[in-house]
Formats: C-alpha cells, sequence, structure tokens
C-alpha cells in the first residue's frame, strides 16, 4: 500500500476528518485535544492521553518522545509496550530508525505513514525492524514530528502489526488534526518547566492583556471549577464568568477552556 504525507498545517487546523463508521467524531477529536492541554500543564497524565489518542486512531500502542531540554518526566512514554524494550529504544535502537536521516527535510508538525519516507521492503530489511520492531508484533508506524531551532523536539509514533492494515487518510487526517495542538502543549510544558513552575515572572505577562477579573475566572477553571461553581466563588453570575472566559480565549487566541488556561499558565497570567 502506498504511504500518504501530509506536511506542516495550520495552528488551528479544522477537524476535517471524513466520515466513518470507525473514526472518531469531532466531539471526540475536541475532547482529546482538552486532555492533551491539561496533560501540557500538569492535570493529566500523559499515558493517559496517550492510550485515549491510540484509541481514537485505531492503534495498539503509542510512543511519544520529548526530545527537548528542560522537559519534565521519563523522556520516552509508551502504553502496550514492554518498558524493558523502552529502555533499549533509550539505550540503543534510537539511533537505528531508518527514518532519522530523512526527518530534518520535513516542517514541523508533519504526519505521515513511515511508508510514505521509506519503502516497507526496505524498511523490513533493517536491523531496526528485525531486531527491534517485529519481536514486538509492531509492523507499521504513524508519525508526527516536531522540531525546535531546527532539531527534533518531539516525535509521536503510534503502532500497528502486520495482521492490521496500513494506516488511510482518515486516519492520518484526524493526527493532523491533533498534531499542531500537541506541539503547543508540549511546548507550554517545557515553558512551564523552564520556568520552575505555572507562575512566571510579571515581565514575561501576554501582551493579551487579560483583565483582573479574565484572570481570576481562568484561575478557577484552571483549579477543576465549573463556571457556575467559578460564578459562587468570585459572587458573579455564570453568564458573566463565561463572558470572561470568552474574552480571555479570543485574547490568547484559544480555540478551547483548556488551551486558554494553559496558555495562561504559562505565560504567568494566572497561577498555579
Amino acid at each position: 500500500m502506498q504511504g500518504r504525507f501530509i506536511g506542516e498545517s495550520a495552528i488551528r487546523p479544522l477537524v476535517d476528518v471524513p466520515s466513518s463508521v470507525a473514526r472518531p467524531d469531532e466531539q471526540d477529536i475536541l475532547g482529546l485535544i482538552d486532555l492533551i492541554y491539561e496533560a501540557g500543564i500538569g492535570n493529566e497524565d500523559w499515558p493517559d492521553v496517550l492510550r485515549r489518542l491510540g484509541d481514537a486512531l485505531g492503534g495498539e500502542a503509542v510512543v511519544l518522545r520529548r526530545l527537548a531540554p528542560a522537559t519534565p518526566g521519563p523522556a520516552t512514554m509508551a502504553t502496550e509496550t514492554d518498558p524493558d524494550y523502552v529502555d533499549r529504544y533509550q539505550a540503543h535502537y534510537h539511533r537505528l530508525l531508518p527514518l532519522l536521516s530523512l526527518l530534518p527535510r520535513l516542517q514541523p508538525g508533519a504526519t505521515f505513514a513511515h511508508s510514505a519516507l521509506i519503502p516497507d521492503a526496505e524498511y523490513r530489511r533493517s536491523e531496526f525492524y528485525n531486531d527491534f520492531m517485529r519481536p514486538q508484533g509492531k509492523d507499521h508506524g504513524l508519525y508526527w514530528v516536531d522540531f525546535a531551532r531546527g532539531s527534533l523536539s518531539a516525535m509521536l509514533s503510534v503502532w500497528r502489526p502486520l495482521r492490521r492494515p496500513d494506516w488511510d487518510d482518515e486516519q492520518v487526517r484526524v493526527l493532523r488534526a491533533i498534531g499542531p495542538h500537541l506541539g503547543r502543549a508540549l511546548r507550554i510544558e517545557r515553558g512551564l518547566a523552564d520556568a520552575g513552575g505555572p507562575a512566571a515572572p510579571e515581565a514575561h505577562r501576554p501582551a493579551a492583556h487579560l483583565t483582573p477579573r479574565e484572570c481570576d475566572c481562568l484561575g478557577w477553571i484552571a483549579r477543576g471549577a465549573s463556571s457556575k461553581e467559578a460564578a459562587r466563588r468570585l459572587s458573579l453570575s455564570v453568564y458573566t464568568v463565561n463572558e470572561y472566559v470568552a474574552s480571555a480565549m479570543r485574547k490568547l487566541g484559544a480555540g478551547s477552556r483548556a488551551e486558554a488556561v494553559a496558555m495562561a499558565l504559562l505565560c504567568g497570567a494566572i497561577g498555579g
């Protein structure tokens, strides 16, 4: 089967996955994007989010490598994978990935099935496949890659066994819709780690200039409060809280409450 490649996507892509019985619907994808931002700010566990992502894409294993400096937690996280293989990958096999020499020519946020860059026959002759992937029962991968300052900063791979069909355009497009948000959440995570926590110095406040009330409302949302609970805490109406949150989202260019909270935490507009 011919591989497919979809390069850099827009910062805020439309969810334009074709109709299919097995595909996640738009609300599923948007909910997953929210969870990704929650993981970026530390309110969700990455392995749980990766499992949800694997389910949405129809994958049997998901691996996320966070390569940029100052990333908290393990550099490699994997679902449905023997931890011993994760250690082997980090110690040796990451240098043998057949795609490695081809990645620098890609754009940040590139999404592709591995067969788009390397023929299956060549891939299956490689040491990486025969000594590392094949013993795990993993055969074909769907990838998303990101770069920082010209170097690979993150790579997500979703795997299926040989008995399953190769990736089709629907799954590539789902990951293409999610990828930019994954990259942004990882940058937010790194930014929070660089700042030593959610609160950043006053000098790093955003050009968006959130009002005190907008910050108050986002602060309660960040703590897991509903609009109703935030309204009670702030002695406001639910309608007013929703208006403040919507205004903050517009100023920050955020597509969801979780994204707005993540961005506000990163730039120090609200504390942890």
